[in-house]
């Protein structure tokens, strides 16, 4: 291998700021070193990988490709030079779990408090990916093991049921939906949404649930956490589709209402996923058996 980590990180810099100069600011660097490595990496790989101009530069198809790739090899890098140095300090074990937003926010917080209590040399590195996503990085070695709300498609994954996770619709108190018992998706379609981001799982369920009914879903606003949505929903922004367990600390501080939803695709199975052909490390096999203990 001809180039380095600091050859990936300047291509990366270059990419995020569309510029050398600016690349070499964010770098500590001199633009016109910054130029002499990409210009290098051109050479050795027989492509061009920008396109320059007078307002700054342009990813090439090849450039787009490089750096995918160098984000990755950077991250696993960062990720290694982070577990040997808990090593390094006495902090023996090294996790590393992709989970979706329902677990993060319902059912993770409690269950690693009790696995960090009994296992304080084991470091847990969590991140919120979508179920597509977490299978991805499983699949790739980039999590040791995920918990996913769909089976995964890829080949060589296997899945163990987690948790279940009710989907509810919550409204102001003053909305047209708020004292009814339940209710169906079809009467939630026509009104405002308060949403997740677009790459979330729970908006890529919802908006299959609509095709599915051959329309299109209202969405008002998207927001980032289930904390936010309530608040959009205290505010009369919309109604929203969430988990359950999400609401309990808003249901009372926001005075929103709560109604189950009777489509079954509502009663969500969480799953927790791992490879299928090959068995954790000591630590991940650990945390593994714990989540799938807790209660």
């Amino acid at each position: 291998m001809r180039f380095d980590f600091r050859d990936l990180e300047l291509f990366v810099a270059v990419a995020e700021t569309g510029s050398i100069s600016r690349a070499a600011e964010r770098s500590h660097t001199v633009p016109s070193a910054v130029s002499k490595r990409i210009s290098d990496l051109e050479a050795l790989f027989g492509t061009e990988l920008l396109v320059r101009g007078g307002k700054g530069v342009e990813l090439t198809a090849s450039g787009h490709a490089f750096v995918s790739r160098a984000r990755a090899l950077l991250e696993q890098a960062r990720q290694l030079d982070d577990e040997m140095r808990r090593h390094a300090s006495g902090m023996l074990g090294y996790v590393r779990v992709f989970a979706n937003i329902s677990a993060i926010v319902e059912f993770l917080p409690g269950a690693l408090a009790a696995f960090a209590a009994k296992h304080p040399d084991i470091h847990v590195h969590l991140e919120e990916h979508t179920s597509a996503g977490i299978a991805t990085a499983v699949a790739g070695n980039s999590a040791d093991f995920g918990i996913v709300s769909e089976l995964p498609t890829i080949d060589g994954l296997e899945t163990v049921p987690f948790r279940n996770d009710e989907l509810v619709l919550v409204t102001n108190p003053a909305h047209p939906l708020a004292k009814r018992a339940s209710v169906s998706f079809a009467e939630v379609i026509p009104f405002p949404l308060v949403g997740l981001q677009t790459n979330s799982s729970l908006h890529q369920l919802l908006t299959r649930a609509a095709i599915d009914r051959g329309t299109s879903l209202n969405w008002r606003i998207h927001v980032t956490s289930f904390d936010a949505a309530c608040a959009m929903v205290a505010a009369g922004l919309g109604v929203s589709i969430i988990p359950r367990g999400a609401t309990t600390a808003f249901i009372r501080s926001l005075a929103l209402a709560v109604v189950p939803l009777t489509d079954g695709w509502a009663a969500r199975q969480l799953f927790l996923c791992a490879p299928a052909n090959k068995p954790l490390h000591g630590a991940a096999q650990l945390l593994f058996e714990h989540l799938r203990a807790a209660k």
